[in-house]
């Protein structure tokens, strides 16, 4: 992605194609269904471990509110740090005042954040792109999608289709103006990676 993020550092000069005004509610019954995932995981024998579940706290709390607009890139990475991630010891000098990503890192070490943002091309369209993605090499894809499973539910706010089971798209009548959704990648050579992902045309 490039290094430009034109609508400025505090962002308030956005442009007019933002997600439905409901859109906190959508967040807060996001957030309420990753607390009962957490609670099923940690009150029965599961696959999914507790400590797996931050991820799902993350894209609850700074992934999906930064995916949406409902959060700056600076605001992520201030909610990131309220959750104890950092950036890693190794990268630390000060970010440029235009900086388009970052990676942070949890205080136990075990969980990588990244926030990432510029243009893309998007079905043959240039469009502005955010994302925010957790991934860690102790966790597998398969954890991670059994995550976002459960955090997704039975929602009608989400719909998967059967040639990407790893991938949930916000339903809106809106498609021509934004895209939002949850997906589990990983690329060849690279830890598996859970994302929250805005597409802006």
């Amino acid at each position: 992605m490039g290094p430009v993020r034109p609508y400025g550092p505090d962002r308030r000069e956005e442009p007019s194609n933002r997600p439905p005004d409901d859109w906190g509610l959508v967040l807060k019954s996001f957030a309420i269904s990753v607390l009962a995932a957490v609670l099923a995981v940690t009150t029965a024998p599961a696959p999914v471990g507790a400590q797996d579940n931050l991820a799902g706290f993350v894209v609850a709390r700074v992934c999906l509110p930064y995916a949406s607009r409902a959060k700056t890139f600076e605001d992520a990475m201030r909610a990131a740090r309220d959750m104890e991630f950092r950036r890693p010891v190794g990268d630390r000098a000060p970010l440029e005042e235009w900086a388009s990503e970052v990676e942070m890192v949890s205080k136990d070490g075990r969980w990588r954040l990244r926030l990432e943002e510029g243009t893309v091309e998007e079905n043959g369209v240039e469009a502005y792109s955010v994302s925010c993605g957790v991934s860690s090499n102790l966790v597998g894809s398969r954890t991670l999608v059994q995550l976002a499973r459960q955090m997704v539910g039975t929602s009608p706010l989400w719909a998967q289709q059967p040639e990407t089971p790893w991938r949930w798209d916000r339903r809106t009548t809106r498609s021509h103006e934004y895209a939002l959704r949850i997906d589990v990648t990983q690329a060849p050579g690279e830890r598996p990676v859970l994302a929250a992902r805005g597409v802006y045309f």
